[in-house]
């Protein structure tokens, strides 16, 4: 049973073998600042699947309790808004990397960070569907 307001560790990108192909061949990106969202879409994945990467960089944020708080932001948007895009997702039965990238050097009160979080993600969900994506309701 798939929970709608959940981020299970199937939804997570980990291997660094789909990050790499993500980075050197998903070149597709939308972004509202502070985040950027690379993503790609993978054929011969397993059908209506998302696989998401949260990216604080170290360079950006030199003690890990800064970027895991940034993480935890990334997360939570995430688990509560992925509800659109899942469903897009799965009538398409595409497979679908993404990469959510923090681009910032300072870190971000929720309440202000959520809005332009929406705004990425609203810009990811035209893109996907107007790209040939075979979207439909």
């Amino acid at each position: 049973m798939n929970k709608v307001y959940g981020f299970d560790k199937s939804e997570r990108l980990c291997s660094s073998k789909l990050t790499d192909i993500l980075f050197s061949k998903g070149n597709r990106s939308v972004g509202c600042f502070p985040v950027r969202l690379v993503w790609m879409e993978v054929p011969d994945g397993e059908p209506g699947r998302i696989q998401v990467l949260l990216s604080v960089p170290k360079r950006r944020f030199r003690h890990a309790v800064d970027r895991n708080r940034v993480k935890r932001q990334l997360r939570e948007f995430y688990r509560l808004e992925c509800g659109e895009l899942k469903h897009c997702v799965k009538i398409s039965g595409k497979t679908l990397l993404v990469g959510i990238l923090f681009t910032d050097d300072s870190i971000w009160e929720t309440s202000r960070l959520f809005p332009r979080l929406r705004t990425a993600f609203d810009r990811l969900l035209s893109a996907i569907v107007s790209d040939n994506f075979s979207y439909q309701s």
